[in-house]
């Protein structure tokens, strides 16, 4: 079984994460501080989530999380248990395969036993070399907006910048040469505390920030405001 990966923009993978984080609301009371993504699964999905050794099970040492589609269970590498950052955020890519990619696989009749992502295919051409496929940037995307809502990640910069956005030099440059940046890894642990976003990695929060522009490259200003 092949399935096709439909495009989807942010707006959209971000829209469907703030449906499930409505209901989340409702059900676990207001918004705020780190998401409960066990909560998110078992009571809210009803799935079964199981952590183990799945990369000794599947035989692949990069496996971090698979989600069996009958069974109803997400499986999660226990090697993730001293990482809470990283478990989380499997966790939430994990939910994000189960809300946006489940029901394309639910829609032949001879089902799919394997959340299997090789079933998944894109349209020509193929994806580049380096660049993750869709269906894999889909659920990370599905993931940062579940565990860090904008409208809570706007508020925390706010909360920690006395409104104004983060401003320095070399964010890009650093970035396109793939070099640390002290100063964003401090401005991502700042939002993080002034959030709570206790189950929120540094990376994590850096990639959102960037994807929210809540940060400023002062040596090009208006490139990083693109």
């Amino acid at each position: 079984m092949r399935v096709h990966v439909p495009y989807l923009t942010l707006k959209e993978i971000e829209r469907s994460a703030d449906e499930l984080l409505a209901q989340y609301s409702a059900a676990h009371g207001a918004l705020g501080g780190a998401i409960d993504v066990d909560f998110v699964i078992e009571r809210m999905l009803g799935l079964e989530l199981a952590v183990m050794d799945l990369k000794g099970l599947l035989g692949n040492p990069d496996v971090l999380g698979a989600t069996v589609v009958d069974q109803e269970r997400v499986y999660v590498d226990q090697s993730l248990e001293k990482n809470p950052g990283r478990f989380s955020f499997t966790l939430a890519h994990e939910v994000g395969h189960w809300v946006l990619h489940r029901p394309h696989l639910a829609t032949h009749p001879e089902g799919s036993a394997l959340f299997d992502l090789s079933e998944f295919v894109e349209p020509q051409p193929a994806t580049a070399p380096g660049r993750k496929p869709r269906v894999e940037w889909q659920a990370d995307q599905f993931a940062a907006c579940l565990l860090m809502p904008g409208k809570l990640v706007r508020a925390a910069v706010h909360d920690a910048f006395g409104g104004r956005l983060p401003t320095w030099e070399g964010i890009q440059s650093r970035l396109q040469a793939r070099q640390l940046d002290p100063t964003f890894i401090d401005v991502a642990a700042q939002v993080i505390a002034a959030g709570c976003f206790d189950n929120v990695s540094n990376t994590a929060m850096r990639i959102r920030l960037l994807d929210l522009k809540l940060v400023v490259d002062a040596s090009d200003p208006q490139r990083s405001l693109l």
